[in-house]
Parts: structure tokens; C-alpha cells; sequence
């Protein structure tokens, strides 16, 4: 309808009132880099996938034929088995590296690629246990400061000893990475896999889970929230573990901030919920994964939503816009139920300190605000206290 301008009477404008709305980031997007069970297509090319049948269509089967599984690839691979994986437990979004071979020299190359898309939140290599590749992954996690790393285990191991502390097989201590253990066992999916457990039923097929971890986190960040420690839950497609771990060598590992996988009624389950931290470093803040993961949604979040005030005139009126957005904000992430207090005032705090905020730093045309959040890390052990009665328990 045009705007009569000379007309009598009463006119509607829309305006934004307030301070600009803070969205939360993306945080379940990952990026996977291996050999695909065609190698041949689309090699060391960042490719988005956002569902099963479309790497199915991309990385198996032969374009002229995409409905014989007699065409195309007829062995899956770690790759493979982690994207499907990822896709069974409640992944929707992922990018892929399809590399030459699984030489650390190619791999390196595809963790490069990875770097280049910001939107990606969780970073594998499924099944590739180099060293220099685990420093590779959790390089670019704390170099980015905007994902996090799944690190896969070696095949099972004799000594345990190798997993812990100094051992031979365990990555380098990182909060920017967790590490899992043992593989799984997954059911074959291309011909000739399911061919030779046909000729040979006693066949097991492991599969490394950083993919089907992956898609766990996914999927405990959309039902629950990212602040929702990705563990105690099945690994779907999962049939069984490679390594069948005790309590009493899971307290040890544990200990040591391996992950394990354990055989459950319900069938493998995530049993760990822990950074490459050890238990003997001084400073455990970031212990847990979902605490590392909470910490970066919001500080990316908040780098992403304050975008707006960047060269806006540096006075009080902007304080107080940015203290508005902020705490609109991290209400709502504490609502979810991440940060820990009965009122948001205990919960979290906004403040612009005066120390760093003086006439010389505005001069330089510095801004600094202070942000304080009261996370409310997993409940990992819970301790029952049970007393025997020798009066009414009304009398105690």
C-alpha cells in the first residue's frame, strides 16, 4: 500500500527497539578427512554432505548405476563406516575430505582443508592413529578456538599401560580433544563386506567411533543443548566393542581421561565424558567436554552477535547496548539449564572493568568487556549415602 503522505489521520511505523538479539552459533556441523570407499571421487575436495544417501550417491555408488550395489565400491572404509556412523546417530550436516590414501602427507593436507570452513564444530579422522595427525587435529581445534577434536583409538591393545599417562598409543594432554576407546563392531553395508561375512559368519567387521561419536554430540545438541554432556548413551549401528573394559581398568583409564566405550544391556555405550586432560593437572577447568564445548558456543556466539558494534561511538550508551544484548542472551542460556544459580544474577555477570577501559585504551579505540559464567559441569560420580535406622526415620 503506497504512503499517503498529505492524508489525515494515524501512520504505522516499525522500528527495532532495544539492543540487537545475540543468536546462538551452530555447534554440531563436522568435518571428516580419509580415504572414501571410492577413492576416486572428489579427491582432496572440501565437500558438504548432509545426509546418508547423498554419500552413498557421492563417495559408493557408480553414477550410471546408482541403484546396483554390484557398481561402484564394494569395501567400505574407516571413512566410510564414520560418515554413515555419523548420520545413524543424529548427525544432519558434515563436510568431507576424500584423500588420495591415508599417508600422513595426504591426511595433513585434508586437515588443512578443513580449516578453511568456520562453520565446521567437531573434526575426525576416522581411524587414522599417527601421532603427528592427533597433533594435527588438536592443533587446529586450539588454533581455532571454534572446534573441538574426536580422536579414535588404536585396534585393541594387549597393555593398557600403552593408553594411560605416558604411554606409547595416548595422545598429548588437550582440551581441545577427547580420546575414545576401543573401536566397535559395525554391521558390513557394501557387497563384498557382507559377501565374505556370508562365507565366513565368525568375521567381524571393527569400525573406529569417532563418526558415530560425532553424531552423538549432534544429537545430544539438539535435543538437549551443547552444555549436555555427549555420554551414558548408545551408540546406534553399533552391534559391539572391540575390547570388552572392566570397572576396574575403566577407574584407571578413566583416571587418565580415555574414554571408554563399554559393552551395556542396551549395547555399546559411551561411558566417558572427559577432555585429554589427566587428572593430575592443576587447572581442571576445562575437565569435561561440555564444558569446553559451552564455553566456546558462547564465546563465538558472542563474537559473531556484537558484530554490530564495532565502530559505533565508544560512549555509555553502547555499554549499555552491549550489557542488554549480552544478558539477553546468557538468560537464555541459562535457562536451558547450562549455567548453574537460582537466579541469573548467580548464574552469570556482564561488566565493562574500569582498569581496562581508561581514556588511553578508548583512545585506541579498545573496548573491553568482562563476561563471567557459572557452568554447571557433569554429574560424573553420584555418591548414595545410606545410613541403617535403629528409631522411626520420622524421629531422626
Amino acid at each position: 500500500m503506497a504512503t499517503l503522505l498529505n492524508l489525515p489521520g494515524v501512520r504505522i511505523q516499525e522500528v527495532r527497539l532495544g539492543a540487537p538479539p545475540i543468536a546462538g552459533v551452530g555447534t554440531s556441523t563436522a568435518g571428516f578427512v580419509g580415504q572414501a570407499p571410492d577413492s576416486t571421487r572428489f579427491q582432496n575436495v572440501l565437500r558438504q554432505v548432509t545426509s546418508a544417501d547423498q554419500f552413498f550417491a557421492d563417495y559408493i555408488r557408480d553414477p550410471a548405476a546408482p541403484d546396483d550395489e554390484t557398481k561402484g565400491a564394494q569395501t567400505n572404509t574407516n571413512l566410510g563406516n564414520a560418515v554413515l556412523g555419523f548420520f545413524k546417530n543424529g548427525g544432519t550436516e558434515c563436510f568431507v575430505v576424500n584423500t588420495v590414501d591415508e599417508t600422513q602427507g595426504q591426511i595433513q593436507k585434508g586437515i588443512d582443508l578443513l580449516a578453511t570452513r568456520e562453520e565446521i564444530d567437531i573434526i575426525a579422522a576416522p581411524g587414522i592413529i599417527i601421532p603427528a595427525i592427533y597433533d594435527a587435529l588438536r592443533d587446529q581445534a586450539a588454533g581455532t578456538s571454534n572446534r573441538f577434536a574426536i580422536l579414535d583409538p588404536p585396534p585393541a591393545v594387549t597393555n593398557l599401560a600403552d593408553l594411560q599417562k605416558g604411554g606409547t598409543l595416548r595422545p598429548k594432554d588437550s582440551i581441545w580433544a577427547a580420546f575414545y576407546y576401543p573401536r566397535i563392531q559395525v554391521a558390513p553395508v557394501l557387497k563384498k563386506d557382507k559377501d565374505d561375512l556370508a562365507a565366513d559368519p565368525t568375521k567381524k567387521l571393527f569400525a573406529p567411533p569417532s563418526g558415530h561419536i560425532a553424531g552423538l554430540y549432534a544429537d545430544t545438541d539438539g535435543k538437549r543443548g551443547v552444555h549436555k554432556a555427549p555420554a551414558n548413551a548408545p551408540l546406534l549401528g553399533a552391534q559391539a566393542v572391540e575390547h570388552l573394559i572392566t570397572d576396574s581398568q575403566q577407574d584407571v583409564l578413566n583416571n587418565d581421561s580415555v574414554n571408554i566405550i563399554r559393552s551395556f544391556s542396551e549395547g555399546p555405550v559411551v561411558f566417558g565424558a572427559r577432555t585429554l586432560l589427566v587428572n593430575d593437572t592443576a587447572d581442571k577447568t576445562f575437565r569435561y567436554i561440555s564444558v569446553r564445548r559451552l564455553a566456546t558456543f558462547i564465546e563465538q556466539s558472542l563474537r559473531i552477535g556484537l558484530r554490530f558494534a564495532v565502530f559505533e561511538p565508544n560512549n555509555l550508551a553502547l555499554r549499555q547496548t552491549i550489557t542488554r544484548s549480552v544478558r539477553g542472551f546468557l538468560d537464555g542460556v541459562w535457562r536451558d539449564g547450562a549455567l548453574f544459580g537460582a537466579t541469573a544474577d548467580e548464574a552469570y555477570y556482564v561488566r565493562f572493568p574500569d582498569p581496562f577501559n581508561t581514556d588511553t585504551e578508548r583512545a585506541l579505540g579498545k573496548l573491553t568487556l568482562e563476561v563471567g559464567i557459572r557452568v554447571a559441569p557433569p554429574a560424573e560420580f553420584i555418591i548414595i549415602r545410606i545410613g541403617l535406622l535403629d528409631r522411626p526415620a520420622n524421629a531422626v
